[in-house]
């Protein structure tokens, strides 16, 4: 590898900035203490860039967890960044999914420090052989083209400097900069996805199929070509979010959940939508004139030969906060009763010790990235393994609501409907009823 190849990496990243940050722009960057994220660090600094450097500790590798955190502190020091670490205790994670758990958890303290500190930019490490495991990975797994197009550079949130470079090209870069690094040797087994593609699969890739990585990335100008087309489409037939009801009904099926998930992205964001999902919106053609379908906080409304996507809307008793003098009657919201009562009288409803519970409450529609620690459990679980584990169907899921406190903590969750003739929701641990119990919160399904 020529020495070029070292300057090419400083010149694409000085130019990556340069093209999407102001000068004085401030970056929350990731560092985990392998060559990936110190080659970073290390170009932060030759740039003399400003910098807030997160190290997250999972305490999963015991005293190698420890020399990790030691050596970004000691690096970030002697670069003049400020370096803030953070301790997290491995065994809180769902168990069999511990690196989902580890995203969401780092991703969580990077969107908070960006915030608290209005940082341009959250900037992580990923790099060419990154892009060739997450594109792989969404073919396997039957994703649309669209996400074949992978991660991107910079997409309003996240800066992936050293997308265009291999590992093998960052691990030469710290060669011959002499920058210090640490190899995370749980990354050397293949008991996760992403550590088999990287082993055996890809050794045997390379063996019986010469250049598949190139083949691979060059799935990402097929999905774009993809996107281009969809949203051509999409633009022939709906105009500000009405969609043309005939012209829809004339696509291909296989084209119409495709439409609707970019709709739905246009409107809302990156939606988080399951297969199930697309495919239950793709009638929206067969829908009665004021019926909808809903999707998030997204109504799909039929209005004769149109459907109108517009924001849900919800009644005015959803925002009310619901006190101790509001449960002293029967009161309902979102088809469910809740009242405090001295005893339980039956065994159709949830119940929870009133006193464990942080007032006011709100009951409300739950959201992608919620979590509650189930009855019985220590850890923390997502309602949406939750919902899935319990074979919830998929039109069924968004209706589910949950009971929070005023700090946000979930406290029940509350399935919709008759799921089954025992199970009406679940209870968190933390609100669970004990001998000690002398009021509780009862929550019942309306009839």
């Amino acid at each position: 590898m020529e020495k070029t190849a070292v300057d090419d990496i400083i010149d694409s990243f000085r130019r990556s900035v340069g093209a999407y940050f102001e000068e004085e722009a401030l970056f929350v960057l990731g560092v985990s203490g392998g060559p990936d994220s110190m080659a970073l660090l290390y170009l932060f600094h030759i740039l003399d860039l400003n910098v807030l450097v997160v190290h997250i500790n999972y305490n999963k590798r015991g005293e190698a967890s420890d020399k990790d955190q030691d050596l970004v502190e000691q690096m970030a020091f002697q670069w003049g960044f400020e370096c803030c670490s953070i301790q997290l205790d491995s065994s809180t994670a769902d168990i069999g999914n511990f690196q989902n758990w580890a995203r969401e958890e780092r991703y969580h303290f990077f969107k908070g420090l960006r915030d608290a500190h209005k940082a341009a930019a959250i900037v992580t490490a990923h790099h060419q052989d990154d892009q060739i495991e997450t594109i792989l990975q969404k073919v396997l797994r039957g994703s649309s083209p669209t996400a074949w197009q992978g991660m991107s550079s910079w997409d309003g949130n996240i800066f992936r400097p050293l997308l265009n470079f291999s590992k093998e090209e960052i691990l030469h870069f710290c060669e011959v900069n002499a920058i210090p690094y640490r190899i995370d040797e749980s990354n050397l087994q293949s008991s996760f996805a992403r550590n088999f593609l990287r082993k055996e699969f890809s050794e045997q890739m390379d063996r019986f199929f010469p250049g598949w990585q190139q083949n691979i990335l060059e799935l990402q100008q097929q999905g774009g070509w993809f996107q281009q087309s969809i949203e051509w489409i999409t633009a022939q037939i709906s105009e500000d979010f009405v969609l043309d009801v005939h012209a829809f009904s004339e696509l291909p099926q296989q084209l119409k959940p495709a439409i609707l998930k970019h709709l739905l992205d246009d409107f809302n964001g990156d939606t988080s939508c399951s297969k199930a999902q697309l495919q239950e919106l793709s009638k929206i053609e067969d829908l009665q004139t004021g019926k909808s379908l809903v999707v998030g906080n997204a109504e799909f409304i039929r209005d004769r030969d149109r459907v109108i996507l517009q924001k849900k809307k919800e009644d005015k008793a959803w925002k009310q906060p619901i006190t101790r003098q509001h449960l002293e009657d029967k009161y309902t919201v979102g088809g469910v009763n809740i009242r405090l009562t001295k005893g339980i009288k039956s065994r159709t409803g949830l119940y929870i010790d009133a006193e464990a519970l942080d007032w006011p409450l709100q009951i409300r529609h739950w959201k992608h990235g919620d979590r509650f620690i189930p009855f019985g459990m220590k850890g923390s679980q997502k309602i949406s393994d939750h919902l899935t584990n319990r074979k919830i169907a998929s039109n069924l899921k968004e209706k589910t609501l949950v009971l929070c406190g005023s700090d946000s903590t979930i406290y029940a969750i509350i399935y919709p409907g008759p799921v089954s003739e025992s199970a009406k929701g679940a209870i968190s641990e933390l609100a669970k009823c004990d001998e000690n119990t002398t009021t509780y919160l009862t929550i019942k399904p309306t009839k």
